[in-house]
């Protein structure tokens, strides 16, 4: 298996966890919604998992050269994977002091759609380094549906369970996307 294979291959099962969890945000509120996403989730897992056991079981698969981040560049990014790293880490920083800043001024009911705000966002990161507008789509509508549950919640038009659904399902839909797109090209080139 090359090593883009089996690059494509993790990141199904990654997106195919998080779509998982993000669903199960909507399990009080939207059960049936939940469970479907739950599942979807659950067979990009296995659809995953699987393109790396073939690839393990197949004589032929060579090692592959990963593609160099000059190559990224070249199709329409402008950092690279290690600057990207950087901005990754420091959504690891930030999404813990904001989950302790809303937790202590009493806004712990917005936790949930504030982390979807974060995630989505970093989506449009990703177009910096590969000139896909996927990743223009899912940052818009993962912060467009966490931030509406943000304001909603806040004005009280929704309780907090139903802004976690919305939150929630919103990511697993971005999530969901990524996962179907990065199992086609595990697949095709398995």
């Amino acid at each position: 298996m090359t090593t883009e294979r089996r690059v494509f291959a993790g990141l199904t099962v990654f997106m195919g966890l998080m779509t998982t969890a993000w669903s199960s945000n909507a399990l009080e509120t939207l059960p049936v919604i939940a469970v479907i996403g739950m599942v979807l989730g659950g067979l990009a897992v296995i659809m995953g998992a699987v393109a790396l056991g073939r690839g393990r079981r197949d004589p032929r698969s060579g090692g592959g050269r990963p593609r160099s981040a000059r190559g990224d560049r070249e199709r329409g990014g402008l950092v690279s994977g290690r600057a990207a790293g950087i901005f990754a880490g420091i959504e690891v920083l930030v999404i813990p002091l904001v989950c302790v800043l809303l937790g202590r001024t009493g806004h712990g009911a917005l936790v949930v759609p504030a982390v979807a705000f974060i995630v989505a966002a970093h989506f449009a990161l990703f177009r910096l380094i590969q000139d896909q507008m996927l990743h223009v789509v899912a940052a818009v509508v993962g912060c467009l549906g966490a931030g509406a549950a943000i304001v909603l919640v806040l004005r009280g038009d929704l309780d907090p369970a139903a802004g976690r659904s919305l939150a929630g399902l919103t990511l697993a839909a971005c999530t969901a996307a990524y996962a179907s797109v990065f199992a086609r090209q595990a697949w095709r080139r398995a």
